[in-house]
């Protein structure tokens, strides 16, 4: 019989760091808490764990702030123009996006004023290929 002589190490737990937070701060995390299934302390550290990188970008840009001021404010200045010339863009592929949903929706209403069926989708996902109201036929039969 083979033995194992390899031992297993005891899982590590993450460190814990108290961290005084404001009411307003524990007001926003106790419901994203709830909403997650989790106490609030877990829900605030996968937070921070998801925000991580961000948080090592403003580390770094930090650094590099106390060490040259003008260039990184310059950078900042540009990446924040750029966000903003983006959200414009969004902005407006958004708004076109809208003007021809409503378009469709008073098409559709123009087109049958009593008829909601156009507004209901089939109970069924078919691909398209809806029966009509006919039974369909057993593989093997022919009517």
């Amino acid at each position: 019989m083979l033995h194992m002589n390899k031992t297993v190490s005891p899982p590590t737990k993450p460190p814990r760091v108290s961290v005084p937070v404001s009411a307003d701060v524990l007001v926003v995390f106790e419901p994203l808490a709830k909403a997650g299934n989790m106490s609030t302390g877990k829900a605030m550290a996968e937070w921070l764990s998801d925000t991580a990188e961000a948080a090592e970008l403003m580390a770094s840009t930090m650094e590099r702030a106390r060490a040259a001021p003008k260039l990184v404010t310059a950078e900042l200045h540009a990446m924040m123009l750029g966000m903003a010339d983006q959200t414009k863009e969004l902005q407006d592929k958004y708004s076109k996006f809208r003007g021809s949903i409503d378009a469709g929706a008073t098409e559709r209403k123009r087109s049958a004023p009593g008829d909601t069926s156009a507004l209901i989708p089939p109970s069924c996902n078919t691909g398209g290929k809806v029966s009509g109201g006919k039974q369909p036929i057993p593989k093997g039969k022919s009517s």
